[in-house]
């Protein structure tokens, strides 16, 4: 999720360590601090239009056949919470296609990677099946000085397997199964201000782990005059975190006292368990393709039944004392139509409408450890519900069969509901639901395929954002602060793509974002926000350039072809926290890769990150001087192969 983030500038993945709490954001709308719930995403994320939630991100993508980042609110056909737009990750389907293809590859700090990939007829013309397996692991490159060994390792086991029925021309039927299992060691909290950035200094090894099982089957049937499909599918997402959550560098920068002070493995450590069922059922009707009036209209209903526990020990944050023990069910049943006209030979007319109902219920159980100022227990069940339209209209003009320019405006939406961990439950408060976020976009753009080898695609937008979600924490007070915020965005976004020669391909892109907090209330100025302050987490800057070669070797005398590819990519400055305290540097990261391939076989080696910048995700000071912060993987430099039979 990361790459595909910094290959669509504008967009940006935000890792906070923990799978949960990961998080994107899309041309200035964002979550204005931690995302509250497992459903508190502003940018939607789907496999084969089937939504998932904050939980599924980040999971491993198997065979993919292409990724589509719409940009811009996409509620009308993507659903709930794609305010600022969506991610659909589309894989390849059993088309019967015969393949038989293994991928080794092997690097620097104990980076290994096995993949193997089959596919082909089981019934000739009626039944088709593909599969991919892939085992990956990393020894990690975070020092840990306290207990020894290194953070930030990763081992990752997935599959997928696909199957495609088609009895006629008429009717397909495509049932696909995945089941991945994503572990790592990463550590959050460090301490920024060293210049060994980054150490760890947890007292345990940090465990961060992903499992995700999910199934759906796709329904396809043509009629005379129409098209309709049903996507059905059940995802089980778990997800598990156990952390020491006082880092000792980061605490003995913060109090003044030494490291060792903080080295005690029984106490000061957090262990979370997160449990999500997502049932996701979807109707559709829509005009075959080619027709002059192209139409979809649908049905949806979206349930997800999420349990959060969290066990924790605090000398340092009351709130983290305690067991809690939450249920949060959410429903959403939805209406939506869209369509787009012809007016005459050169203008074109879309819309599109959602009507929609969410629910949301929060069960809460919380029991103290006796920590002073916490209330024994507290219980409480408590209930959310909106009704909510969003839509779009857009009018575009064809200057010619290769250039066109459009304007649209759109309404978005971000769910209101619970914040999932309770923290005012150790005190006796009972949890308020928080209001869903709106907004409206405008957008004007051209889309250019200049020459047969070059194409241009510009966009400017202004996002006008009512009751963004926020959540901060107040390091003074040891206070965790909910509200919600208004905020604007806008800017410019490019991308190009060239041909330069039969053998180089050149693509590059841009973005260009100003955010701002307006309207800010007495709650969320309490939460350290001003007027003017940025939106978190959104680069003021970012841009990517890719360049790949190839060249035929046969004239040289040797079968094949010599393949190179490299990859820049440039985030800008932007800010961690609602209070714009902690900056985040602007980093770069080049990645190569080149080789020799035929049709049968493929040898290559590859360095990502080759300068190995220490990159932060967030850094958010606790005191001057000391900032908890979360870095990315360094450099890794490895050989691969693949053969194909």
């Amino acid at each position: 999720t990361e790459e595909i983030a910094r290959q669509s500038p504008g967009t940006n993945f935000v890792d906070n360590s923990r799978f949960s709490d990961s998080y994107l954001t899309m041309r200035g709308v964002a979550t204005l601090g931690n995302s509250l719930n497992n459903l508190d995403n502003t940018v939607g994320f789907s496999i084969d239009g089937v939504p998932t939630s904050i939980s599924g991100l980040n999971a491993p993508l198997l065979d993919v056949d292409r990724i589509e980042v719409l940009k811009g609110p996409q509620g009308t056909t993507f659903g709930r919470n794609a305010l600022a737009g969506s991610i659909n990750i589309v894989s390849r389907v059993a088309d019967g296609v015969r393949q038989r293809k293994v991928e080794l590859g092997f690097g620097t700090d104990g980076f290994g990677l096995i993949e193997a990939t089959f596919g082909g007829w089981i019934v000739p013309g009626k039944l088709a099946a593909r599969g991919v397996i892939r085992l990956e692991t990393f020894d990690g490159d975070i020092p840990n000085l306290v207990i020894g060994g290194t953070d930030g390792a990763a081992d990752i086991s997935a599959g997928r397997v696909a199957l495609r029925f088609t009895p006629d021309d008429t009717l397909t039927i495509d049932v696909a199964a995945t089941f991945s299992k994503n572990e790592n060691t990463d550590p959050s909290n460090i301490l920024r201000e060293t210049a060994r950035i980054p150490i760890s200094g947890q007292d345990i090894r940090p465990r961060n782990e992903q499992q995700i099982a999910n199934a759906s089957v796709t329904v396809e049937k043509e009629f005379e005059a129409l098209r309709f499909t049903s996507v059905t599918s059940f995802q089980d997402i778990r997800t598990e975190a156990d952390s020491d959550f006082t880092d000792a560098f980061l605490f003995a920068a913060a109090s003044g006292l030494p490291p060792t002070f903080f080295d005690n493995p029984n106490q000061d450590v957090l262990f979370f368990n997160e449990d999500e069922r997502i049932f996701n059922q979807e109707f559709r009707l829509s005009s075959l393709d080619g027709a002059p009036l192209e139409w979809v209209f649908g049905a949806s209903y979206f349930q997800s039944d999420f349990d959060f526990s969290r066990f924790g020990t605090s000398t340092v944050f009351p709130g983290f004392n305690g067991t809690v023990n939450n249920v949060i069910d959410s429903e959403t049943i939805a209406l939506f139509g869209d369509a787009s006209v012809s007016l005459g030979k050169r203008w074109t007319i879309s819309g599109g409408l959602r009507f929609a109902r969410d629910e949301q219920t929060l069960r809460g159980n919380y029991i103290s450890n006796g920590f002073p100022g916490t209330v024994p227990t507290f219980l409480q069940n408590v209930r959310f519900s909106d009704d909510y339209t969003t839509g779009r209209a857009a009018l575009s003009y064809a200057w010619s069969d290769q250039i066109s320019a459009y304007a649209s405006i759109a309404r978005g939406y971000s769910s209101g509901g619970f914040e999932k961990g309770t923290q005012f439950a150790p005190f006796g408060a009972a949890s308020v639901p928080f209001r869903p976020a709106q907004s409206w976009t405008y957008e004007i753009g051209t889309k250019a395929q200049i020459t047969d080898n070059l194409r241009f695609d510009g966009a400017f937008f202004f996002n006008d954002v009512s009751d963004g979600q926020l959540s901060a924490f107040d390091a003074p007070t040891l206070t965790v602060f909910f509200a919600n915020q208004d905020y604007e965005s806008y800017g410019f976004e490019g991308r190009v793509n060239t041909n330069i020669t039969s053998r180089l391909n050149v693509s590059a892109g841009i973005s260009l974002i100003e955010t701002k907090l307006v309207n800010v209330t007495a709650a969320s100025a309490a939460a350290g926000a001003a007027p003017g302050n940025k939106v978190p987490q959104v680069p003021e800057m970012a841009a990517n350039l890719r360049v790949n070669y190839r060249f035929n070797l046969n004239q040289s005398g040797v079968q094949g072809n010599f393949v190179a590819s490299a990859s820049y990519q440039f985030v800008g400055e932007r800010f961690s926290d609602i209070r714009n305290a902690g900056r985040l540097p602007s980093y770069h990261l080049v990645n190569l890769r080149l080789g020799w391939q035929n049709d049968k076989l493929s040898v290559y080696a590859f360095a990502n990150n080759v300068f190995d910048r220490r990159y932060l995700h967030s850094a958010v000071p606790i005191v001057a001087g000391a900032s908890a912060s979360y870095a990315g993987r360094g450099r890794i430099v490895g050989v691969g192969l693949s053969v194909e039979w």
